[in-house]
């Protein structure tokens, strides 16, 4: 190995630290975006290493792999087109309100769109003996 190899080492450490930089950087911007989107809850689920289990442990119910969530959207939401970008299940929009089927990978990006204010779990109603959850009627 010659002399000029060697000196060609120090950029290559560098290199590889910045891009570990860069990908640091990235991950702690997405994790930034699902806390400021997402109750802590969810967070947590979406960041878990094992999502099923978390899911099972903390009362969250699953079907086919994915969760059902509220999404708060603003005015420019492209509802048909997240259908099938993110494989919306079972939606059903109101107004600013739309509820969904979505896998665990979705919700990591639609975190990161800009039209996607707030995403919750539905809330559980408890009443005259009945439990269900929240959701809003299909807007026609």
């Amino acid at each position: 190995m010659g002399t000029g190899n060697y000196m060609k080492l120090p950029l290559v450490i560098l290199s590889l630290v910045g891009c570990l930089f860069l990908l640091f950087c990235s991950e702690t911007q997405s994790n930034e975006m699902i806390a400021k989107k997402t109750p802590t809850i969810l967070a947590n689920f979406i960041n878990s290493e094992d999502p099923v289990n978390f899911a099972k442990t903390h009362g969250i119910r699953l079907k086919d792999g994915m969760v059902r969530v509220v999404m708060t959207v603003d005015e420019s939401f492209p509802l048909k087109a997240f259908v099938s970008k993110y494989d919306l299940k079972d939606y059903k929009k109101r107004k600013n309100l739309i509820t969904s089927h979505v896998s665990i990978d979705s919700l990591k990006e639609l975190c990161k769109e800009p039209s996607i204010v707030f995403i919750r779990l539905p809330v559980k109603f408890s009443g005259m003996g009945e439990t269900t959850d929240n959701e809003v009627e299909i807007e026609q």
